[in-house]
Formats: structure tokens, C-alpha cells, sequence
């Protein structure tokens, strides 16, 4: 096995002090104004709440682990597998599937704690990028194309979803699939069998599974009984035996988690044991939402579409989100942020009367074409959305909001 793997993909800024994301979930302000900071992009930009704002954050997480910590705590009691020395045994081959960089630094943080368990097996290390643009990957590793036309026909699941792998990923006798379970817009959360489809999968399939995001279900917060996510898992199957390792980090970035076994029973109990740092309660739906986050979530436009389900759980109808996002690396396909995120994964997240204002570092001619307005700054948003009645979530990638009382029960967003 090679032990030359050095994770080249682009690195994002960690940020050192996030003012006040560890507070409790609501921190309902009608005090005298404050600074509220926002995670806008490469590095967060500061806004005035407005006095009476609700302002929605994290919840308080459980201290951060080493990696090192994280990874054996959770190789030592794997969920629904064997150990991974007992799969490993009767392995020549093994591919490691890791994130691309809209996973932040996932790969190159668990890489280094996994690889030492496989230096009695060839290993080949695949970057899992979706459909997303490739980016650098480890010497000696793989980078995924969706468009490569050697990808192999391994079937069609019962959904209608054709599926296909690389040859590398077919001819392992393990694939252990490495990733992050944090909350996804319409795969409930992130993680587990995503590695592999769509991580690794082809085109063709991956539009037709994320279809299936337009249907009751495929939802901000919901692993089960998602009709996404249970084609996404049927596909990874056919991939061949898997083993998953996913970690959870809490909002300083820190590992506080970590599961390993099977790619849905340690997926399933990850998302368990997430719900107590990503969920929070809303009491009221407000006029306006502002909502941001730091990269990767606003890299791009097509990646900040994410945030519009958790603003629009809060957003009142007839109401504004205010999206403020940098996209430094610009707004991504146009016509795919249009048509198959905002149209098809987003829109039953919102109320059926809404209006989105985008503030970004990109022009204004770069936004028209968008489904958003243009705003140079939050406060010239706010000067036309109103600011009267007002949430402001800082780090809206972190969170699933869910209402209490009778007005809404377990499922966030806008529809059940």
C-alpha cells in the first residue's frame, strides 16, 4: 500500500471564535442592538440585529474529541458490521471513498486514521465527487468523473434509477466509505451511503435519484421514509459489501462523534446522536429571515441553495429570505440552480408566497439571471425586506428547525 497520500484539495478557513454559536438555540434578543456575526463565506462579516430579533443558533455540543479519538472509539464498536480487521481479513483490494472539498476538510482529517489499518491490503483512495466540478485529489488517488463513460452498468433500482461504479470501486473486495453526517436539504442529513451514491456514481442516475427530491419526504431532517434517500442507499448496495466511517463535529469544527459499520444501521445511529446538535425549536415564524454560513456552504450559489429549507421552517408566508452568502468561487450552472435546486429541492421548503434577496460579493448582472434578487448588504436587503419582524440564523448549515406547540410537529420546512 502507498502511505504517499497527502490531501491537496482546497483547504477553507477554519474560524478561530464563532461569537455566540455555542449559545443556546433561541436567543430571542430584545435588548439594545448587537453585533451579530455571520458566516458569510471565506470569513464571516458582521450585521446589527435589530432590537426584538430572534436570532437562531446551535445548541450547546458535547466537547470536541481528537480525530484520533473519534475514529478508534468508533472502529472499536462498529454498528451493525463485523470489526474492520475481520472484514479486512479476506481482502486483497480495498477502495477508501473520500469527500471532495464541499466537504470541507473531512478527508483529509480521517484519511490519516484509517489508513494505518490497511497495510496488509492494496488500497486505491477515490475522490467521491458527485457531479460536482473536480477538484485535486491525493497523489496516487483517483479523481470521480459522473460523465466518464467507462463507468460499469451494475443495475437499476426499484425506483427506476440506473446505477453505475467505476471499475475501481466494483473490483475492491471492501469499500470503506468515509464522510460526514450534518444536516442535507433533501437527504435528511449528509452522510452514509451518499459516499457511494452518488458519490462515485454516474450522471445519468444521480439526476433521476435527485428527482426523487421534489417528493413528500425527501426532507430537510428525515432519514426515514425518504424516498431519496432509500433509492441513494438501494444504489450503494449494488455497489458491493461496504463499511462506512462518518463523523459528526460540533459547530467549532471539532470531531464531538463518530460511527463506523454498516452503510445504514451506523448511518441511522449517527443521525441519532447529530439530532441533539443540529435540531432547535421555533416558537414563531417571522417576516424576514437572514440566514448565511461559512464555506463550503457559500462557496457558490448552488451549494448556499441549501440554506433556503431551514429559513424557509421559519419564514411566515409572504415573507423574504435574505441569503447572504460570499460565493467567492462564484454562483455555479444557472440553469441547474434554477431549475433542479431551487424549482425541484427547494420551493416546497418555502411558503407558497416568498421572495428571495441574495447578498453576495458576485455583481448584480452576474445574479439577474438567478431565481434571487441582488442586495449589495444585509442592510440594504433588510431596508426593502423590513426588519420589524426578523430571524437571523447565523449558521443556517448547522440546523434543523423544528416547531413546537400545534403548529408544526417533527417535519421541518415549510410542508410535512
Amino acid at each position: 500500500m502507498s502511505r504517499d497520500i497527502a490531501w491537496h484539495c482546497q483547504s477553507f478557513l477554519a474560524l478561530d471564535e464563532v461569537k455566540g454559536h455555542n449559545e443556546p438555540s433561541l436567543g430571542g434578543d430584545t435588548g439594545i442592538e448587537r453585533s451579530i456575526q455571520l458566516g458569510w463565506g471565506r470569513q464571516p462579516r458582521t450585521m446589527t440585529a435589530p432590537t426584538g430579533a430572534q436570532v437562531l443558533m446551535a445548541p450547546s455540543a458535547p466537547p470536541s474529541r481528537s480525530w484520533h479519538d473519534a475514529v478508534d472509539l468508533a472502529l472499536a464498536a462498529p454498528i451493525g458490521s463485523k470489526h474492520l480487521e475481520i472484514r479486512l481479513a479476506k481482502a486483497r483490494q480495498v477502495a477508501v471513498i473520500v469527500p471532495d472539498e464541499t466537504r470541507k476538510d473531512v478527508a483529509e482529517s480521517l484519511l490519516p486514521h484509517i489508513l494505518p489499518h490497511l497495510a496488509d491490503v492494496e488500497v486505491s483512495v477515490g475522490v467521491a465527487t458527485g457531479k460536482h466540478p473536480p477538484c485535486a485529489g491525493p497523489p496516487g488517488a483517483w479523481i470521480h468523473s459522473a460523465q466518464d463513460p467507462a463507468l460499469i452498468a451494475v443495475g437499476t433500482t426499484s425506483r427506476g434509477t440506473p446505477v453505475r461504479y467505476p471499475r475501481a470501486v466494483l473490483e475492491a473486495d471492501l469499500r470503506i466509505v468515509l464522510g460526514e453526517i450534518r444536516p442535507h436539504y433533501f437527504a435528511g442529513y449528509a452522510g452514509g451511503a451518499k459516499g457511494l451514491f452518488p458519490g462515485v456514481a454516474g450522471e445519468d442516475g444521480i439526476w433521476i435519484n435527485h428527482e426523487l427530491k421534489a417528493k413528500p419526504g425527501a426532507r430537510l431532517g428525515r432519514v426515514d421514509q425518504n424516498p431519496c434517500r432509500d433509492d441513494m442507499e438501494e444504489a450503494a448496495r449494488m455497489a458491493g459489501p461496504a463499511f462506512l466511517v462518518n463523523i459528526i463535529r460540533g459547530p467549532d469544527g471539532g470531531p464531538v462523534d463518530a460511527v463506523a459499520g454498516d452503510l445504514v444501521a451506523a448511518h441511522r445511529e449517527g443521525v441519532r446522536r447529530a439530532r441533539r446538535i443540529f435540531e432547535v425549536t421555533v416558537p414563531r415564524r417571522t417576516r424576514t429571515v437572514v440566514i448565511s454560513d461559512r464555506e463550503p456552504v457559500t462557496m457558490n450559489l448552488y451549494q448556499a441553495c441549501k440554506l433556503l429549507p431551514p429559513a424557509g421552517a421559519v419564514l411566515a408566508d409572504g415573507g423574504t429570505v435574505v441569503l447572504a452568502a460570499e460565493c467567492a468561487h462564484g454562483l455555479g450552472p444557472i440553469s441547474v440552480i434554477n431549475d433542479k435546486i431551487y424549482r425541484l429541492g427547494c420551493v416546497h421548503s418555502l411558503p407558497p408566497r416568498h421572495r428571495v434577496i441574495l447578498v453576495t460579493a458576485r455583481p448584480a448582472v452576474e445574479v439577474a439571471p438567478t431565481f434571487a434578487e441582488y442586495a449589495p448588504s444585509v442592510e440594504a436587503a433588510l431596508a426593502t425586506a423590513g426588519a420589524e419582524d426578523l430571524t437571523i440564523i447565523p449558521y443556517g448549515g448547522d440546523l434543523v428547525p423544528r416547531w413546537s406547540g400545534n403548529e408544526r410537529s417533527s417535519s421541518p420546512g415549510y410542508t410535512a
